[in-house]
């Protein structure tokens, strides 16, 4: 778990700047020959603090789903297997991933997860949507899940969206 600072975050914009010239350096389809590829939020948890500027956060949801869709287009006609997924955790922004899926036993296993330790449910509402309220417009497919992490004596619930290929 991320502990926030309670001071002001500085250089919020000079900070998301960076993390969005370090989105635009990530080169996909470098491990094809691996199950998966992903790429983790390039910066400290700025974005995720609580005092982090919702436009911040917006600007960079948006980046990361525009990157999505730049490797979907970019996507290799070779490849037999090939599904590009964008994962944003509402709570915690900096968790979120860009992956890309070479296996489909892996890309089928990865959405059964309904183990003791860790469950995805989908989120059935159908007009609850991550984008719409921040105005952020893309094509991509959205599904919402609710993933609950039970460890120990510790239990978190969380929001994650996905975006991309999801069908």
């Amino acid at each position: 778990m991320i502990k926030h600072n309670k001071r002001k975050q500085r250089g919020q914009y000079r900070k998301l700047n960076t993390l969005l010239k370090y989105i635009d350096s990530f080169v996909p389809f470098q491990r094809t020959n691996d199950g998966f590829e992903h790429f983790h939020v390039p910066s400290s948890p700025f974005i995720s603090s609580p005092k982090t500027y919702g436009k911040v956060k917006t600007a960079f949801c948006r980046k990361w789903l525009e990157t999505t869709e730049k490797f979907i287009e970019q996507k290799p006609a070779e490849l037999s297997f090939c599904k590009i997924v964008a994962l944003i955790d509402e709570s915690n922004l900096w968790e979120s991933q860009i992956i890309i899926f070479y296996s489909k036993d892996y890309y089928d296993s990865f959405w059964n997860r309904k183990g003791p330790e860790v469950k995805l449910e989908p989120i059935e509402n159908g007009n609850l949507s991550f984008v719409k309220p921040r105005n952020i417009k893309t094509n991509l497919l959205e599904k919402g899940y609710r993933m609950i992490i039970c460890e120990d004596d510790f239990c978190s619930q969380s929001t994650i969206w996905f975006y991309g290929e999801l069908n």
